[in-house]
């Protein structure tokens, strides 16, 4: 009970840090009484969502495929190493779930009208136990796997979601060339079809440079507009159906 009582105090002390940055350098005017409910209910999905999607990959035994001279590497390059093949496999998933076959799946986490920190948290059943299969393939890199770190992994996944959803704005040209940030990531969430197939990097921007999916925040002269254009059932959006 306590160690849920903690995992709730810190969500949600990041959750008011993040609130505090929008309040003061706020992207776009939003009325958060009026879509902070839906967002709590998506919360609330999500959470039942995770612990399904735990309860499956659990299930897939991932053979330990890595020899034991890389398991006596240090850590931090064992790290580096994982850190970057979880980022490149998480954009090409992201693409995929970009394709006709797979848009059903994702398309709740691009409905919503508006963009604040909490508004990225809405993601199908099917997108969450995908979204947990780089993980799970890649975690043998970093064995032996010191305790810490899952937790550590756990407070980095909160803070990047909820960082790159912030209604925020500012000149980051600079951080672009390697972290994607709230503006780079707002142009993937535009209603434009042309550019919610842009920009699909989670973590690193170089991924988009590099195959061809970069979409320069600074060449968009005109207001992002969020949402996917289109009326839809939530309960569907949710199941990913």
């Amino acid at each position: 009970m306590e160690e849920y009582f903690t995992s709730f105090l810190v969500y949600w002390s990041i959750g008011a840090l993040f609130f505090l940055v929008e309040w003061l350098r706020p992207a776009r005017s939003l009325n958060y009484r009026h879509v902070f409910l839906g967002d709590l209910i998506a919360l609330g999905a999500y959470n039942l969502f995770f612990l399904a999607a735990i309860s499956v990959t659990d299930r897939i035994a991932i053979p330990n495929y890595v020899p034991w001279r890389f398991q006596a590497l240090p850590f931090a390059v064992k790290l580096l190493l994982f850190a970057l093949l979880v980022d490149c496999s998480a954009y090409w998933l992201h693409r995929l779930w970009h394709t006709r076959w797979m848009w059903r799946i994702h398309k709740w986490h691009h409905s919503p009208t508006y963009m604040y920190w909490l508004a990225g948290v809405r993601a199908s059943l099917p997108q969450v136990i995908m979204a947990g299969l780089p993980f799970v393939i890649w975690l043998p890199l970093l064995k032996p796997v010191p305790p810490v770190f899952f937790m550590c992994y756990s407070l980095f996944l909160i803070v990047t979601n909820n960082w790159m959803h912030m209604n925020v704005t500012w000149r980051s040209r600079w951080l672009e060339w390697i972290l994607v940030t709230p503006r780079y990531h707002h142009v993937h969430h535009d209603d434009d079809p042309v550019l919610y197939i842009r920009n699909f990097g989670v973590v690193f921007t170089f991924w988009d440079r590099l195959f061809g999916t970069y979409a320069d925040p600074e060449l968009i002269k005109r207001d992002i507009r969020f949402g996917i254009g289109e009326p839809a059932n939530q309960i569907r959006l949710a199941i990913g159906i």
